[in-house]
């Protein structure tokens, strides 16, 4: 998807606050859950099957890239295949790793809901759209209680303006919601 218009204010507010921003937290500018399902190329609720480190050719030297495949139960935006393959920029590898705060990590096995965008040179290759923002992980409870969606923000802070001036803060806590709720809101919206 071209033109993103958030992601021009998030660019610029992520270069200028670069060295104002809390330890360890990546500045950018909060998507509204209507804005991710609407700026989004694919959303899928599926499960983690793999994930793994491919190093890269850039710019003269390696760089890791971290590959996710998830097996897709269902596609609440978009179609393709059994699977979708995630690759986020970072990883691990046997002698270091690099990693950028705000990066989604996704672990073998677990239950998302991901909110991608489309790679302009590899189209059947995604990364997660608004970073850690676009990624919320399925949480089952006891029998009879309903399973929740919640995303893990603890490594972002958000750029907000207020009265002209802008400030910047860490995520608050994201609160958990109802699964199939928040499921039936997505397809709603993604229509």
């Amino acid at each position: 998807m071209s033109g993103r218009p958030l992601f021009a204010v998030w660019a610029a507010a992520l270069a200028a606050l670069a060295h104002a921003s809390p330890a360890g937290a990546t500045v950018m500018v909060e998507v509204p859950l209507e804005a991710l399902v609407r700026d989004a190329d694919a959303i899928v609720h599926g499960v983690v099957e793999r994930t793994g480190t491919q190093m890269v050719v850039r710019d003269g030297g390696l760089e890791p890239r971290t590959i996710t495949v998830v097996r897709v139960r269902t596609w609440l935006k978009g179609s393709g295949g059994e699977t979708v393959v995630i690759r986020e920029i970072g990883g691990e590898w046997q002698n270091g790793g690099m990693r950028i705060d705000g990066t989604p990590v996704y672990g073998a096995g677990d239950e998302v809901v991901a909110f991608l965008e489309r790679n302009s040179e590899q189209p059947s290759i995604y990364r997660t759209y608004a970073m850690v923002q676009g990624k919320f992980d399925v949480v089952h409870g006891a029998p009879g209680v309903p399973s929740l969606v919640r995303r893990d923000l603890a490594s972002i802070a958000f750029a907000r303006w207020v009265d002209g001036e802008m400030t910047v803060q860490g995520a608050p806590n994201d609160p958990a919601m109802a699964l199939e709720p928040f499921l039936d809101l997505v397809r709603r919206w993604s229509r």
